[in-house]
């Protein structure tokens, strides 16, 4: 990936400087050189996606803090001038940085380095990790503890004082009410409760037929009239 980058200056020599600065820098893209404001306005009308400007500030007409108050949006400023007068304001806007010339490849690259992180951590932004809440819990049953992943449940079915949890490769009987295990499922929203005797794994249903569900082990689980009403609000209905 390449920072596509821009140099407006309206000295040749300063132009040459960064123009041969730029080369040393595989990351750094030189789309063009324009020699004033207007020029630069221009070449943005035209080609929008200009990351960095290496912008000199004192120029005929416009100078170059005019530029960034007058241009909604523009690409990230590094500013190069022979004046350090101008760097109050360059900072207020937010410039990345402020080049003093003449500028050294030395600190040219240090301005670079600061650019690379900015520029295309915009360009890719990479999206925060989220770590898996870990919703595993153990079970009774007979003599063993069980490992209880919640995701791959597919229903939880109550037999009097017994409960099954039935995966898509087992089932685990323990001695339990459904009652009992319901407030350990309540912070599941994809674990629901359909019918007095039946949670189930919304993640895991094939289809829904006249109030019956039809789960991924093809088995029909009634939806209870009496929650009805809450298992068809956590559906996705289009």
């Amino acid at each position: 990936m390449k920072i596509k980058c821009l140099v407006v200056d309206d000295e040749k020599l300063a132009q040459d400087v960064l123009i041969h600065h730029i080369s040393k820098f595989d990351i750094l893209q030189l789309e063009g050189v324009c020699n004033n404001v207007f020029e630069l306005i221009s070449f943005l009308n035209k080609n929008s996606e200009i990351d960095l400007i290496f912008l000199d500030i004192k120029m005929p007409e416009i100078n170059g803090t005019d530029f960034v108050k007058m241009f909604k949006d523009p690409p990230t400023i590094i500013y190069t001038t022979a004046y350090d007068q101008y760097a109050v304001d360059a900072f207020d806007q937010n410039a990345l940085d402020y080049l003093l010339k003449p500028i050294s490849l030395d600190r040219f690259s240090k301005s670079i380095q600061k650019a690379t992180k900015i520029v295309l951590d915009q360009k890719d932004p990479t999206p925060p990790v989220v770590e898996k809440k870990d919703d595993t819990f153990y079970v009774k049953s007979e003599k063993r503890l069980v490992k209880i992943d919640p995701d791959e449940l597919v229903f939880i079915e109550g037999m009097g004082n017994y409960v099954c949890l039935h995966t898509e490769t087992d089932k685990i009987i323990l001695h339990s009410t459904l009652s009992a295990i319901a407030e350990d499922l309540n912070h599941l929203d994809h674990i629901c409760r359909v019918h007095k005797s039946f949670f189930i794994n919304l993640n895991k249903i094939k289809h829904i037929e006249q109030h019956v569900i039809i789960m991924t082990k093809n088995k029909n689980i009634p939806i209870g009239s009496s929650y009805r009403e809450q298992v068809y609000e956590k559906l996705n209905i289009i």
